[in-house]
């Protein structure tokens, strides 16, 4: 059968796109990620003091608003800003391709933990006016515990 012809057949389009989804390195990582998700959600709620995060939320991003004019990384590419705002403390944050700068919002001193599916990454703590660097080689999601004051707060999970 020539292929147009199987294309104008609901059911064999069909068939063809399971079959292309089900083997293959697609499917692998939707399994590998749907696992991680699983394991990294299982990990939060053994740990009771997890439950205590206040959840940011994602108030800017550039990369959907596009208001990268002017936001520039070493390397001459668009960096992406995203800003998470929570009731007493949020985080705004620069993701360049080899680190992530940022500022707590209220400006304070405190600390900031980079969080993997698998794990924490690193812990950096930040100047008098809550400004940080951290430095990482990209690939994969990351999330950000904020700490200053007496304050605790989790950003949403964002691609590095």
């Amino acid at each position: 059968m020539h292929p147009a012809n199987r294309w104008s057949d609901d059911e064999a389009l069909s068939a063809e796109l399971v079959d292309a989804l089900i083997e293959g390195p697609l499917y692998d990582r939707v399994v590998a990620g749907a696992t991680t998700a699983f394991r990294t959600h299982r990990r939060m709620l053994a740990d009771d003091d997890q439950m205590d995060f206040i959840l940011l939320s994602l108030v800017h991003d550039s990369r959907i608003s596009g208001d990268v004019v002017g936001v520039r990384d070493r390397t001459g590419g668009a960096a992406r800003t995203l800003v998470f705002h929570g009731d007493d403390l949020g985080v705004e944050v620069e993701v360049q391709a080899d680190a992530i700068d940022g500022q707590l919002v209220p400006p304070r001193p405190g600390q900031v933990i980079v969080h993997a599916p698998d794990g924490v990454v690193t812990t950096v703590e930040t100047d008098e006016v809550g400004c940080f660097r951290v430095e990482l080689e990209a690939g994969g999601l990351l999330r950000l515990e904020c700490k200053s004051a007496g304050s605790r707060c989790l950003t949403e999970w964002f691609p590095w």
